[in-house]
């Protein structure tokens, strides 16, 4: 006899499960995953300069100058790489060439800004393109550059639209088996480009401003802080459903990274948004739920099991990864801290917020994002204020005050367990 489902997996787990397994759902997380991480390359740099700055008369040298343009310039292209990454998850997921789909990216993706070929008075073609496209600005154009190749190609390999080259050598196989598929491809990319005059970019560009206010409001970002802990709660991992969402987050990091490139100062007159992916990284302390004061509480816990796990976590929860203590306490599909996992990030959003709202720490203004960089060190890297590392050291203490009360709750079952076990 089949057990009736509960209302949760019926109505919350299931559909968002669907949801997060569609395809080109799946391709998007996996690609934007894999493109962030390609911005730790830029993390390292910003962590170098930073370094620089404190040396007395290095930051105006000819070698710093050269080496902020070389920072500038791994984060400006990162939009290439995204494209590339996530027309090779799409290829994955489709079970076809991941190279060959995410070089077919690279080109729509190209031809998508829309350069343009300047002959100079030497007769020299220069290729001129507005620069700042290319980097995390074009993050949506990436995402449609990795799927129009990826769909397309799987379209044709589907159907079995290829040359045949059975005998050839299995490298050149697939140069003939992706070749209508990649000549389709590049020509859908410029008939609707520059057939049809379609300029995504721009066309992206203009959307994204209400969306990133709706998303960037104090109420928009206090429901995408407590959606993530919900999610993992119900057993659903929030990078496999919110990875569209935090696209939105890397534009508004992107915009205000420009603003500072500019000359602004970060602040809400010149136009800098508070609420953006660096600002998401910055408290995000231990995890989904902001769980490091959790981990820091089960240290001095009176269970002994509560102080193995908490030693055991306190490592990957410093690197901001929290499953030891999501799987192993648990908080998923546990009553007994439901409400601290949800709360807890909910009112280190809204503190976050109004400190950034009213300038006593500085704005994240920075494209060096890194998840799993320390958020002590990580808030000073993305707003290069001292201010930022006392904003999380309280976060932090007020979050394990928080967790302290159930967390003495559930030791008390603990301690119960435990001198059961041992008689």
């Amino acid at each position: 006899m089949a057990v009736e489902k509960k209302w949760h997996e019926k109505f919350i787990v299931d559909p968002l499960n669907k949801f997060a397994n569609l395809r080109i759902i799946k391709s998007i997380s996996g690609g934007i995953a894999s493109g962030v991480n390609i911005l730790l390359i830029g993390s390292i740099l910003s962590i170098i300069s930073i370094l620089m700055s404190f040396i007395p008369g290095l930051k105006e040298t000819e070698f710093s100058v050269k080496f902020f343009a070389l920072k500038e310039l791994v984060f400006g292209i990162v939009g290439v790489f995204f494209a590339y990454s996530i027309g090779a998850a799409n290829a994955k997921y489709n079970k076809i060439d991941k190279q060959s789909v995410g070089f077919f990216a690279v080109i729509v993706y190209y031809i998508f800004m829309r350069p343009e070929f300047v002959i100079n008075e030497n007769g020299i073609t220069l290729f001129q393109a507005e620069f700042s496209k290319f980097g995390t600005n074009g993050i949506f154009v990436s995402l449609v550059s990795g799927l129009w190749a990826g769909e397309i190609t799987n379209f044709f390999k589907k159907h079995g639209w290829v040359m045949k080259s059975e005998g050839l050598p299995e490298i050149i196989q697939t140069w003939f088996d992706y070749l209508i598929a990649g000549t389709v491809v590049t020509l859908s990319a410029w008939a609707f480009t520059d057939l049809l005059n379609v300029d995504l970019f721009t066309i992206f560009s203009t959307i994204l401003i209400p969306i990133i206010d709706i998303f960037s409001s104090f109420w928009g970002t206090l429901l995408l802080a407590a959606s993530g802990p919900l999610l993992f709660y119900f057993g659903i991992h929030p990078l496999s459903v919110l990875y569209p969402v935090f696209a939105v987050y890397i534009a508004a990091a992107a915009h205000n990274a420009d603003l500072l490139a500019r000359g602004l100062a970060p602040t809400l007159a010149n136009g800098f948004i508070i609420n953006n992916y660096g600002t998401l990284l910055m408290i995000n302390l231990g995890g989904a739920g902001s769980t490091l004061g959790l981990n820091i509480a089960l240290l001095f816990s009176k269970s002994e099991t509560h102080r193995k796990l908490g030693r055991l976590a306190i490592l990957p929860g410093i690197l901001n990864i929290n499953e030891p203590l999501i799987f192993g306490l648990p908080i998923i599909f546990n009553p007994a801290f439901f409400i601290p996992y949800v709360i807890v990030p909910i009112i280190n959003q809204a503190i976050a917020y109004f400190v950034l709202f009213f300038g006593w720490v500085r704005i994240p203004a920075s494209l060096a994002l890194s998840m799993h960089i320390p958020s002590v060190i990580n808030a000073y890297i993305l707003t290069e204020d001292y201010r930022a590392i006392f904003l999380v050291l309280i976060l932090i203490t007020l979050d394990a005050l928080i967790w302290v009360p159930f967390l003495k709750t559930h030791a008390r079952q603990q301690l119960i367990q435990e001198t059961q076990k041992s008689n």
